[in-house]
């Protein structure tokens, strides 16, 4: 027999039921106590991660105030050894300016003892001279001086008509080939709307500072200098044809050829190097420094090779007085047909201009000196020259004069009042 009690059926339903509660109490405060265990241990491990990151944090920060006091520093020492340098710097250019200084002021007193002993020694040329032509006016030479004048007429007088002639005809085509400048200056303004007066001496623009930009100021200032650019090509073939005739319009036609290429060349020269005329299209066209050296090197070098090529052009010239041209006589030649109708011409041109005279372009027209330099010298190393043996008389020419005088002459009277354009 069974010694555990039997209890009934409900009893024992009711007591399994009692028993699978109290499991399931168990088993939630199990689960609770896991969970408050783990929810601990979480704030526990996020307490220390936030210290963790606390002590971090702080860290950095030392770090970084570290960085920025060796930063301060390394910046003080920067700036103490820049002071020191500057000081040093300006020790040095004190110096440097002291013995420059001192430098200059040696050469101020060597030049000024310079010019005195100069001065002294032309004085005492020049009275030696003054003594000398003194003695030369002597009434009882005056016999002698009207016996070589006698001997010699002849050959003034054609000297004198050989710089008559050249220096209206320099003259005659730097008026033509100005004009044609001054023209094409004043057309070119002409399709900007730009009102203009042409003068003797200039183009007046009738326009508002305001009104002026690049495209207008480039072509407007490039178009007198190309277009006697281009004309002097056209002339200089013209005078390859004719350069062996015997009249003198071929004078004209190199004188003109020489003007025109100049225009160009010289006024390449002169706004290059003062911002004048031809220079205001390079300023306008953004042109560095180093380029407009460039073009200055250009014009010159073009200038002195021009003297170069003409100058056999000049000796050739001759014909129209001469049947023949020997070495010793070439150097009055040249002198009559070229050096003093360059400088009678330009003072004559000077002149001219009055009373407005306009630096730039007398200094475009005195530019042409370099091209006469080389014609100066390479006439030297020319041999004699013989033409046709025909007969030929050195006179003045009645209709040249007259023609050069009435061209310079209604040059002068029309445009000085002035045309109109636009």
């Amino acid at each position: 027999m069974n010694p555990r009690k039997r209890y009934p059926l409900p009893y024992r339903i009711y007591r399994r039921m009692r028993y699978l509660c109290f499991v399931g109490r168990l088993r939630r405060k199990q689960r609770k106590a896991a969970e408050k265990a783990e929810k601990s241990a979480r704030k526990h491990a996020g307490r220390i991660a936030r210290q963790q990151l606390r002590v971090e944090r702080e860290a950095e920060k030392r770090r970084k105030q570290q960085e920025r006091r060796a930063e301060a520093s390394r910046k003080e020492e920067i700036r103490i050894r820049l002071e020191e340098e500057r000081l040093r710097s300006d020790a040095l250019e004190k110096t440097a300016r002291a013995e420059q200084a001192e430098k200059l002021a040696g050469e101020r007193v060597f030049r000024k003892y310079r010019r005195r002993r100069l001065l002294r020694f032309m004085l005492r040329a020049c009275s030696r001279n003054l003594k000398r032509d003194i003695r030369l006016l002597n009434p009882a030479n005056a016999p002698l001086l009207l016996a070589y004048y006698g001997s010699h007429k002849r050959s003034i007088r054609d000297f004198l008509t050989i710089t008559l002639h050249s220096t209206l005809l320099f003259i005659a085509a730097y008026l033509a080939v100005f004009f044609i400048g001054l023209l094409a200056a004043s057309v070119s303004g002409v399709f900007f709307n730009y009102n203009s007066v042409i003068y003797h001496h200039e183009v007046l623009w009738l326009v508002k500072p305001e009104q002026w930009f690049g495209d207008s100021v480039k072509m407007i200032y490039t178009a007198g200098p190309v277009l006697s650019g281009i004309i002097a090509v056209f002339l200089a073939i013209w005078f390859a044809y004719v350069r062996t005739g015997t009249g003198l319009g071929k004078l004209f036609l190199l004188w003109a050829f020489m003007h025109g290429f100049n225009a160009f060349f010289g006024s390449l020269l002169i706004g290059s190097l003062f911002d004048r005329g031809f220079g205001y299209a390079i300023i306008w066209s953004y042109i560095s420094d180093t380029e407009k050296v460039i073009y200055t090197i250009i014009s010159i070098t073009s200038m002195i090779l021009l003297g170069v090529f003409v100058t056999r052009s000049f000796l050739i010239s001759a014909n129209s007085y001469f049947s023949k041209l020997e070495r010793p006589w070439q150097r009055s030649f040249i002198w009559a047909q070229v050096i003093l109708p360059f400088l009678l011409g330009n003072g004559f041109i000077a002149l001219l201009m009055l009373p407005q005279v306009v630096l730039y372009d007398m200094t475009v027209s005195l530019s042409l000196g370099l091209a006469i330099i080389p014609i100066a010298i390479g006439y030297r190393f020319s041999p004699s020259l013989y033409f046709e043996e025909d007969y030929r008389m050195i006179r003045i020419r009645p209709w040249l004069v007259i023609a050069c005088l009435a061209f310079i002459l209604v040059y002068r009277l029309v445009l000085g009042f002035g045309i109109m354009m636009g």
